[in-house]
């Protein structure tokens, strides 16, 4: 719990972040579930560092990110389930016309990722997989969020 702590204290400090290209939507969608209690209280934390600080500096990166570092699906610094992720980040990527490395502010990421793929019938067709996605179908982004 401990280290937990220290991430999270980090996270409240930082002014760049490295997000796989599918966080932009969950982080949008996030409600307070997740993977157990580590990576929940990583999320919001995360999730409250963007609202409060939308210039805050994103990185879109390929496989393993900050997020994914507090996540129980990473095993040896790989997902589990590399290949449905991997899948997800391209989806985003081509709905966006974005490439990995982009890095841009989260205002301006998560709003493309919003107008883009939130709000049209790209979110089904790239999230309907998704163990989040009954939850998040239902739920509305904040327009702080994104603007």
């Amino acid at each position: 719990m401990a280290s937990l702590n220290a991430a999270v204290n980090r996270m409240e400090n930082r002014t760049e972040v490295h997000l796989r290209p599918h966080h932009l939507l969950c982080i949008q969608k996030f409600t307070g579930h997740g993977y157990d209690a580590a990576f929940t209280a990583f999320m919001t934390a995360l999730t409250g560092l963007l609202r409060s600080q939308p210039q805050t500096r994103i990185t879109l990166v390929q496989g393993a990110d900050d997020l994914c570092a507090h996540c129980p699906h990473l095993c040896g610094g790989v997902c589990d389930a590399a290949k449905k992720t991997a899948a997800l980040d391209a989806a985003v990527l081509q709905a966006c016309k974005l490439a990995p490395d982009t890095a841009d502010t989260w205002q301006t990421l998560s709003v493309c990722a919003y107008s883009i793929i939130l709000q049209s019938q790209e979110f089904h067709k790239i999230c309907a997989r998704c163990q989040w996605y009954a939850l998040c179908k239902i739920t509305e982004v904040l327009k702080n969020d994104t603007n």
